[in-house]
């Protein structure tokens, strides 16, 4: 992207009225039908100081995915001292629940994940290529730590774990509604978590 190649911020983190024009576009617009025009209106902003910044309404789309992602990440860092004594599944039910919270807090960032499973597949593909490495990165990490201590079976593999944990957190607000009350998260997040420790198996 051309902020990324100059080694620039992004320039949504220094644009309050474009990352908010930006953000109501593409949470109530396929990604197809957001008109840059719309957001260039609502933003104040020319096409030559937009395209001095992006190369496209693609690179904005992108831009706003990463400032959102880094919120996200952000908002699981201020927990992490916290954290970091959880066993393994204690730590995943923490971060479910930070993320459920995240997306209660913005209504319009839920509406825009929610468009995102819903796009077609050539923008969905690259979406989740540009993004996918960032949460199994994580979980790699946290999966590994989890078998050393015997939380975890020896022999599951740590990459497919963590593709199908990270897919789960990516998306667990398509699994459990932001809007339900905090008691009814909670109670959603615990039968996930027990699926993930017991199995679906009849035993």
């Amino acid at each position: 992207m051309k902020w990324i190649d100059e080694g620039a911020a992004n320039p949504l983190e220094t644009n309050a009225a474009l990352f908010e024009a930006a953000l109501s576009e593409f949470a109530a617009h396929s990604y197809k039908e957001a008109s840059l025009n719309e957001i260039l209106k609502a933003a104040g902003m020319n096409k030559g100081s937009f395209y001095y910044r992006f190369q496209d309404k693609f690179e904005l789309y992108l831009s706003l995915l990463i400032r959102i992602a880094n919120e996200k990440v952000a908002s699981f860092q201020e927990y992490e001292a916290q954290l970091k004594d959880c066993g393994f599944f204690e730590n995943f039910r923490q971060k479910a629940v930070i993320g459920l919270r995240f997306a209660k807090a913005e209504p319009r960032y839920h509406a825009l994940f929610q468009r995102i499973l819903e796009e077609e597949t050539d923008i969905r593909g690259t979406v989740n290529a540009f993004f996918g490495g960032m949460m199994e990165n994580m979980m790699e990490q946290m999966i590994t730590q989890a078998k050393a201590a015997g939380e975890l079976r020896a022999d599951l593999p740590v990459q497919t774990t963590a593709f199908i944990i990270s897919t789960l957190m990516n998306k667990i607000d398509t699994v459990i509604s932001p809007d339900l009350e905090e008691e009814k998260i909670l109670e959603s997040v615990d039968t996930l978590l027990d699926i993930l420790k017991n199995g679906m198996a009849n035993k």
